[in-house]
């Protein structure tokens, strides 16, 4: 009995913490990016302001070195934070010679709005249009990349928007329900800590692109198993799957290493671009 009441009270304060879908986002508010290690020149960053239903919403349009004929990386960001937490993560791709586009969803840093399940769709939705619009880049040299959180942004896209090059998913969750039994080991609906579904591995079906699964071998926080191999599994081929052996949820570039890293992902877009 006592350790019911125990487990009871634990899970009553569990449940309270994560209102709101405080489970998956943990945003956090800055008067400004420091763009923590920067070494992309001032003269290739714009920091940019849209509209997403109405709320404001900001994000970073990063030039290729050489803009001629390169490809644009539509960059949908984990749960944490804000921008600054992923920045070495954009200098990572950006020595792939492409355009990158990353921005914050509604409720974090500056960008005005509460966090939901609804909001990252539409966010996602905004932001494919901002740089189709503003900057003029067709399906034929987009390309999508989520990691984290930001795959549900990025597999939606890619399933019911727009057809890029390739979509690329990293440490990827198959659903609430997966996630939460994933990270927390324990048995009990996603629905007593988040209010959304947030179904990857259905929308993966839908998916018309070449498709990469990148996942940690050792990722606690987010299963292979659970996860990254049910989202695969489901996903139309073309499609291939890395799982770095060492890795952790955080860290399969640098696992992996990043010219290895670099060059897994260049093969794949070379492979399905015209």
């Amino acid at each position: 009995m006592e350790k019911f009441i125990f487990f009871a009270v634990m899970l009553s304060l569990l449940i309270s913490a994560c209102e709101m879908d405080g489970f998956l986002f943990k945003p956090e508010s800055l008067e400004k990016y420091e763009l923590p290690g920067n070494t992309i020149a001032e003269e290739n960053l714009e920091q940019v302001q849209f509209k997403s239903e109405g709320y404001t919403l900001y994000g970073y349009w990063v030039k290729a070195r050489t803009p001629e004929r390169v490809k644009t990386i539509l960059y949908c960001h984990g749960n944490k934070i804000n921008i600054d937490e992923y920045w070495d993560r954009v200098m990572f791709l950006y020595d792939l010679n492409v355009n990158i586009f990353i921005f914050d969803y509604r409720g974090y840093d500056k960008s005005e709005g509460e966090t939901s399940e609804a909001g990252l769709y539409k966010d996602g939705e905004a932001a494919l249009e901002f740089v189709r619009s503003q900057y003029g880049i067709p399906p034929d040299s987009l390309i999508l990349y989520g990691y984290s959180l930001g795959n549900v942004v990025s597999i939606f896209l890619a399933a019911e928007k727009v057809d890029p090059i390739c979509l690329f998913a990293e440490s990827a969750f198959a659903s609430a329900n997966s996630l939460t039994q994933s990270a927390l080991a324990l048995d009990f609906p996603a629905r007593w800590l988040t209010e959304g579904e947030f179904n990857n591995a259905e929308k993966i079906k839908q998916i018309k692109t070449p498709f990469m699964l990148l996942h940690g071998a050792d990722d606690d926080h987010v299963r292979y198993r659970d996860n990254g191999r049910i989202i695969y599994e489901n996903a139309p081929q073309p499609k291939k799957q890395i799982v770095v052996q060492g890795a952790d949820h955080k860290n399969v570039p640098q696992k992996m290493g990043l010219d290895v890293y670099r060059t897994v992902l260049k093969e794949w877009i070379d492979l399905y671009s015209e």
